[in-house]
């Protein structure tokens, strides 16, 4: 029997107008209200989800940075999820928590993790020089036939590619004549952030398995886990929900619309998804117990005053940043800190600016996506803002050299 108010409106009628009134709140705020007090390293303060937002807010507004999906994590499960600025700033459309994101570098630590899997299928192996995994000699290649000029290519092995540790160049653009692929250090010798050597481990792994790096990692991690809103390559589907980067100025760059994968950084993704990620890894099920050591045991010690830019090339013996002992395990950054061990990436393009950190000792991670370029030399701050992180080595990742 249908039931009255006094004024004859029905009660249903009357939840039915609630339930539209908070949706259009929702899509005119971007994010649904977080109660949760969200607590810092230090294991005694919290803020609450309210004050949280206001101050990111407050962050995002000050140092003009256009979009930014933040996500904090509590022993794997998400405390707090919110979404600030716009997507595209030429519409004003605002994030939601579907909006397809650029991933840039942060596709390194799912594509070694997808490495990491094949290695325990038995499909490869860290130590074995990554040559041998090839089914016609790498002069053969277009791409990669400098490297049959060089007599150390056959050293390198795909813990080397995974530790960027390989001798291999950011990019090839960046050294010589700007055109050919060559080593810049011996195989092994010392920590060098390469691009060049994801992306040339993705395509072996391709040529070796005869599968592209988007059927894998959608066999071995997207679908296990759930992350629809995450690809190697672009999908149709996303075309429905996408952010756009952004200059320092807010000028629209445009959108990273992949064709072709790259175990660099091809990727695009939600922080949601990421997050899915980033607690199979924390749960410690997806790979053996061996390899799961293996990928957080330091395999090169970092020396260099920065991770990028001019001062990349300078060494120093004890290392600038040996306080936290930073170094590179399989795929991921480590350091140590008084909260313990932690590891970390970056991922960093024309326009989009992505951090994500994580503390297993204190169960806490954040996951930051930004469609700005305004956004990391303001990192420090949000980080610090979250859950009093300090001690992420944005010093090393040059973040402060630019202002």
């Amino acid at each position: 029997m249908a039931r009255f108010l006094t004024n004859g409106m029905k009660i249903d009628k009357m939840k039915t107008l609630v339930i539209l009134l908070l949706g259009m709140t929702l899509s005119l705020t971007g994010f649904a209200p977080n109660q949760e007090e969200v607590p810092k390293l230090d294991g005694h303060s919290t803020t609450s989800g309210e004050v949280l937002t206001k101050k990111l807010k407050a962050i995002v507004d000050a140092q003009k940075i256009t979009g930014l999906s933040v996500v904090v994590m509590k022993n794997q499960v998400i405390i707090y999820r919110n979404y600030f600025g716009v997507k595209n700033a030429s519409t004003g459309e605002q994030f939601s928590d579907g909006t397809i994101s650029y991933a840039a570098s942060l596709t390194k630590p799912l594509f070694s993790y997808l490495f990491l899997k094949l290695v325990d299928k038995g499909m490869f192996d860290l130590d074995k020089p990554v040559y041998t995994y090839l089914s016609k000699p790498i002069a053969a290649y277009e791409k990669w036939q400098d490297l049959d000029k060089e007599p150390n290519f056959k050293k390198i092995t795909a813990r080397m590619l995974l530790s960027h540790s390989s001798g291999l160049p950011v990019l090839r653009y960046f050294v010589g004549d700007g055109k050919t692929l060559t080593l810049i250090n011996e195989p092994g010798k010392a920590m060098y952030y390469s691009n060049e050597g994801m992306n040339l481990l993705g395509f072996i792994v391709e040529e070796h398995t005869g599968k592209d790096l988007q059927s894998l990692c959608k066999e071995y991690i997207y679908d296990p886990l759930g992350m629809k809103n995450t690809a190697m390559v672009w999908q149709k589907e996303f075309d429905a929900d996408y952010a756009v980067g952004h200059d320092k100025d807010g000028k629209v760059l445009g959108a990273e619309k992949r064709v072709s994968a790259r175990g660099a950084g091809s990727m695009v993704t939600t922080a949601t998804d990421y997050s899915l990620f980033v607690s199979d890894v924390l749960n410690k099920k997806g790979l053996s117990a061996k390899l799961y050591k293996e990928m957080f045991t330091p395999q090169i010690k970092v020396t260099s005053k920065r991770g990028f830019g001019p001062l990349r090339d300078s060494l120093t013996e004890k290392g600038e940043f040996s306080n936290i002992q930073l170094s590179w395990g399989l795929g991921w950054g480590l350091f140590k800190t008084p909260h313990g061990k932690a590891f970390f990436h970056t991922g960093h393009a024309d326009g989009w600016q992505n951090y994500c950190v994580n503390y297993p000792d204190k169960g806490l991670s954040v996951i930051l996506l930004s469609n700005s370029d305004n956004f990391e030399h303001a990192t420090g701050e949000i980080l610090e803002t979250t859950i009093g992180d300090t001690w992420s080595p944005l010093k090393w990742l040059g973040i402060y050299d630019q202002h």
